[in-house]
């Protein structure tokens, strides 16, 4: 599917309170959809994109352009795992490791993915 697609999907079937958990994870809610995004850290500038709860008191953002190019892994062979998430974000990967997860769950929840062992396809 392209990337154009998509994000259709993605804004239309992630939402505030969607539930971004796996049946190993709590806590994993979007919490907002917000058009402002921004991080000087990460490079985000005012991108689209979700704030998702990752804990009792915590959040990430995760911007439209973090979920482009992770959607791009899924039209591979080996798809979209941590490992590319940590070559292609390695400070949100590091700040935050359940980034890998929150990605993989939207791209599932927005139906564009399935979860295959530690990765997504």
């Amino acid at each position: 599917m392209s990337w154009s697609s998509a994000k259709k999907k993605i804004l239309s079937l992630i939402r505030r309170g969607s539930n971004l958990n796996a049946f190993n994870t709590t806590h994993r809610v979007v919490l907002s959809v917000r058009q402002d995004i921004s991080s000087g850290r990460y490079g985000y500038m005012n991108e689209t994109g979700f704030v998702v709860q990752i804990g009792t008191n915590s959040s990430i953002n995760v911007p439209l352009g973090v979920l482009k190019v992770c959607h791009s892994a899924l039209h591979t062979a080996n798809g979209y795992d941590g490992d590319f998430f940590r070559k292609h974000f390695p400070l949100q990967a590091s700040d935050h490791p359940c980034h890998v997860h929150v990605v993989g769950q939207i791209l599932v929840v927005a139906g564009l993915a399935k979860r295959k062992g530690n990765g997504y396809h």
